[in-house]
């Protein structure tokens, strides 16, 4: 004979059977709809389960068995009757909560169990809190792959931006950029960097003589329509309601010379804007900005080498989608004051206002064999304001067009191969959204730029990691430049390799060489300078763009004798090498 359970015998005879059902009825599932209808009936089904589950009475008599022995055979029917009914239990609700082509079956066969039509449409609300959710991390990715940092690859590997991430809970975007350290040359003074008189860049492991930090605050927004009920989704899913996105940056700048003095240390903001976007149905992706921000920046890491960069204070509208990549368009610029009269000799103390205008149109992300491309076209005009005498310096305007090509996954998957092309003249080749600049005794001078001055440059580097013992990054840098003023025309080449040997996941030793050779034929000179840097370190991981990191470093530099009394300022006026020694960190996340 068969003795049939009530409810509360269930619940405190077969705990196991109610927890296995609870756990069924309030997992999470893609149906956020059906798994809250199965929990609402969840009574409903015990009392049905409790109906189908019969206990069998014991077969044999109490005479011959003992109790212990009775209750562990009822038990041991109890589970194998029970798992059996369970699992059909969960079959079904996973077939209900699976989506597909039968849907409506399943739900119309879950209404047998639980009463309610699982196929009906959702609650206003429901919808709009999905919709939110979806509409947030719409803005998310809209705001995530911005122009204004430096190598992509650089923020592939971040454990440090992933636990902030964590602990922000996505209120604010956290950023930033830092190296500090402290070092020494072998005449006693401070640490100097060894650059080539002319060139644009230096080799920078080991020959960074500066603490220098950016710390990026960036907050997301998304406002749907907060008190509608209509859908917040259109057809391609994409979320209704505008996203926006405010951001800034403070930097800061403490050279060794000057190490822990608060007036040898400089800040500044280099980006201060807002950006909204999804406010055209067509084009969900395409954003509109103004402030002062990064744009446009591509840079050769080992010698921190900007060799396009439009960054600066404007306006413009950007990612907007065509067939064959994305077109963004911005009105940025730069402004500043310096001496211009008398030149080559200035006056530092009769300064103009000098402004520089840039329309700036780039088409990015073009598909091309091997990677894919980008084609930046550049019209700047240069104007300068009046000096204490009343005179001006004279206006003038260019244009420049750079081509990028990027194969991404280049021999390791996290490896990067960027080759550039670059043609300008009148201000435009600069490649800059700003001025260029000439050193003199007396002070830092814009160098006007003639219409007919006019520059060519060739970049290629890459990043890899061979194996997870080895990883490398060479680059090669050549250009030449005419500068229409009878200066005659200067002439650079560069090229370096950073390879790094992984002892293992922490412990590394990091290599540099490189060399810059410069020839200015209005002066008449022709040089070179290059330098070598051994450097141990320990980082996060054996990556090349594992960080943080922290390493010890010597550097040795040698130049030619026509560069005799430009390079390592007071403590080399009369040497053509130099030694350096000291420790850093760098860190970015």
């Amino acid at each position: 004979m068969a003795a049939r359970l009530t409810t509360r015998e269930l619940a405190f005879k077969h705990p196991e059977t109610i927890a296995a059902l609870w756990a069924a009825t309030h997992s999470k599932s893609q149906n956020g709809k059906r798994g809250a209808v199965l929990r609402k009936n969840f009574l409903a089904q015990l009392l049905v389960l409790s109906g189908l589950l019969w206990v069998p009475s014991p077969a044999v008599s109490q005479e011959t068995r003992s109790e212990p022995e009775l209750i562990r055979e009822e038990l041991r029917q109890l589970k194998q009757d029970y798992q059996q009914r369970i699992d059909r239990l969960e079959e079904r609700l996973r077939k209900l909560e699976a989506p597909g082509p039968h849907r409506g079956t399943n739900a119309q066969a879950a209404t047998s169990l639980s009463g309610t039509n699982l196929a009906s449409p959702p609650a206003p609300m429901s919808q709009k809190t999905n919709a939110a959710a979806a509409g947030w991390q719409f803005a998310k990715e809209q705001f995530s792959g911005g122009t204004e940092w430096r190598e992509g690859v650089r923020l592939s590997e971040s454990p440090l931006r992933e636990r902030l991430e964590e602990v922000l809970q996505d209120f604010i975007e956290f950023r930033g950029y830092m190296r500090a350290g402290y070092g020494r040359d072998d005449k006693g003074g401070p640490q100097v960097a060894f650059q080539a008189p002319g060139a644009f860049s230096k080799y920078r492991l080991g020959n960074e003589a500066e603490n220098y930090g950016e710390v990026m605050l960036a907050k997301n927004f998304y406002v749907p329509n907060l008190f509608g009920i209509e859908a917040q989704q259109r057809p391609d899913e994409t979320p209704t309601g505008p996203i926006a996105r405010v951001e800034t940056m403070i930097s800061v700048y403490n050279p060794y010379q000057n190490l822990l003095s608060s007036s040898g240390t400089s800040f500044g903001l280099p980006e201060l804007f807002a950006s909204i976007g999804n406010v055209v149905p067509a084009q969900p992706s395409m954003k509109f900005w103004a402030g002062s921000r990064y744009y446009r920046r591509q840079d050769i890491h080992i010698s921190d080498f900007f060799f396009y960069n439009m960054s600066g204070t404007g306006a413009g509208i950007e990612d907007l989608v065509l067939p064959f990549g994305k077109v963004s368009v911005a009105w940025i610029g730069a402004a500043s004051s310096s001496g211009f009269s008398d030149v080559p000799l200035p006056d530092a103390n009769n300064k103009a206002g000098f402004s520089k205008a840039n329309w700036d149109v780039s088409l990015n992300d073009i598909p091309l064999p091997l990677g894919k491309g980008e084609l930046g076209m550049v019209y700047a005009r240069q104007d300068s304001g009046l000096d204490a005498s009343g005179r001006s310096a004279p206006a003038s305007d260019g244009g420049a067009i750079t081509f990028i090509h990027t194969a991404e996954k280049f021999i390791s998957p996290d490896g990067a191969n960027k080759f550039s092309l670059q043609f300008g003249n009148g201000p435009a080749k600069t490649f800059t959204s700003g001025y260029e600049t000439f050193n003199l005794t007396n002070g830092v001078f814009i160098r006007p730029d003639s219409r007919s001055s006019w520059r060519f440059r060739a970049t290629e580097h890459f990043t890899a990691d061979i194996n997870e013992h080895f990883s490398v990054g060479p680059a090669l840098v050549y250009q030449m430049t005419d500068y229409a003023d009878g200066s005659g025309m200067v002439y650079w080449g560069s090229a370096g390799v950073r390879p790094i040997i992984h002892f293992n996941k922490y412990i590394s030793l990091a290599f540099e060489g490189g060399v810059d050779w410069v020839k200015n034929t209005g002066e008449a000179t022709s040089d070179y300078l290059y330098k070598l840097t051994l450097a141990p370190q320990i980082s996060l991981g054996n990556h090349f763009f594992s960080r943080p990191v922290i390493r010890a470093f010597i550097t040795y530099a040698h130049w030619g004798d026509e560069f005799r009394g430009q390079v390592g300022g007071n403590d080399y006026v009369n040497d053509t090498e130099g030694l350096t020694y000291g420790v850093q960190m760098e860190a970015w996340w």
